[in-house]
């Protein structure tokens, strides 16, 4: 039995293994999602634009079925079936596509994948008191709160900077971008996740705005500059 269930020969039984065992196939293919570790928003920017292949800001059922199919294969769960994954993909929309418009949001896309605890949420835990970032990029002052250090703001721009090439640029930025807004949501007590078309306008005008040498990317001083203007 023990033989039956441990696919992966570990001398173990994983939680995905025992529930392809007693679960529908569908339901377990389910856990498959759960099962991943957290990814950060930078990660979870890359997945989005690796599968919403034609640029619409959403997640159609052929770009879903491609990404099922690329974690069936990243699990090492064997070879499936087209018509398996057009019936996981449709499963999959009943589940997540709160609208019911037939293709995944940006926030649905977010409820399926799990993702870490936003970043600026837990820097503001470690650094109490220290400027909204948003509120900060706009040159306000917040009582009893102050502009992020030098130093500080080194620390969030090398989370970003997941390359270490002293610019924040693409998924990078969209990434830096989502926790933002979702911070500040979070700060005004409107809870909510940011769609792709609005992370992708403010990251555009952000590049317009600070990208002092053209190089279409955002150095740590030119982000530095708006981020804890003085």
């Amino acid at each position: 039995m023990m033989d039956r269930i441990d696919k992966n020969k570990d001398g173990k039984i994983e939680m995905r293994e025992l529930a392809e065992l007693l679960l529908d196939p569908k339901e377990s293919f389910l856990l498959l999602f759960r099962s991943q570790q957290p990814i950060s928003s930078i990660e979870f920017m890359k997945i989005w634009r690796d599968f919403d292949t034609d640029n619409s800001g959403y997640i159609e059922v052929n770009e879903l079925k491609s990404f099922m199919k690329h974690l069936v294969e990243k699990n090492n769960l064997g070879d499936i079936s087209d018509e398996k994954l057009d019936d996981y993909a449709k499963m999959i929309l009943k589940v997540f596509d709160s609208n019911n418009d037939g293709k995944l949001e940006l926030k649905e896309m977010a409820k399926l994948l799990p993702t870490k605890e936003n970043f600026l949420k837990q820097f503001q835990k470690r650094y109490k008191k220290i400027m909204g970032l948003s509120c900060c990029s706009q040159g306000k002052e917040i009582p009893g709160q102050r502009k992020l250090t030098r130093a500080e703001f080194e620390k969030v721009f090398v989370h970003y900077d997941t390359d270490n090439n002293g610019t924040i640029e693409g998924d990078e930025l969209k990434g830096f971008l989502k926790d933002l807004m979702e911070h500040e949501g979070q700060q005004k007590k409107v809870k909510r996740i940011p769609t792709d078309a609005e992370i992708a306008s403010l990251a555009d005008q952000m590049i317009k705005a600070l990208d002092n040498n053209g190089d279409g990317v955002l150095s740590v001083d030119e982000l530095h500059m708006i981020i804890c203007k003085r």
